[in-house]
């Protein structure tokens, strides 16, 4: 399975060793938690039509984090599961019609609950189990790539607010 990567942000799953992407993972709770407090009344302002506001991504990150780990507990526990294809953009749609009333301090500690159980679920099996797989609409996928990819998601949200926040911040002045 090759490695997680995106040359918009520079994400490179290879670079993270076993340890340091399960302590990657677990980090990412905290590290939300910091950027919706900084955010501040910025919370739920968006950057430009479009564009999520801070409390929309991380609503998302909290989601996508808790899919990552239901695949990672199904990879775990079952032989080669096969689930038919996500319908992406209809299944964003319905949750990011509640994304933005969403109450901060739940969805930090929502998240990190879910990068915590990732991150656990991944660790308690050993890494010698991570190539283990389950198919999504046709397409294999194993345990390293599924933490890889929550990460990657993430962490790829977490830079969208931070450059959403200055752009807000910029327009203030």
């Amino acid at each position: 399975m090759a490695h997680e990567y995106c040359a918009a942000c520079g994400f490179d799953g290879s670079y993270y060793s076993d340890e340091a992407l399960l302590a990657a993972v677990r980090d990412l709770g905290p590290r939300w938690k910091a950027l919706l407090g900084e955010a501040r009344t910025d919370l739920r302002t968006r950057p430009s039509p479009g564009v999520w506001s801070a409390i929309e991504y991380a609503a998302h990150s909290r989601d996508i984090t808790a899919l990552h780990a239901f695949g990672v507990q199904q990879a775990l526990t079952q032989d080669e599961p096969t689930y038919p294809p996500i319908e992406s953009d209809e299944l964003i749609e319905t949750a990011a019609a509640t994304y933005e009333d969403a109450d901060p301090d739940q969805v930090g500690t929502e998240l990190e609950n879910r990068a915590s159980e990732l991150a656990d679920l991944a660790a308690d099996a050993g890494s010698d189990a991570w190539s283990r797989g389950l198919t999504v609409g046709g397409e294999r996928t194993d345990v390293r790539h599924l933490l890889e990819h929550a990460l990657h998601d993430s962490l790829h949200h977490v830079d969208d607010v931070q450059r959403g926040l200055l752009s807000i911040r910029e327009g203030h002045r």
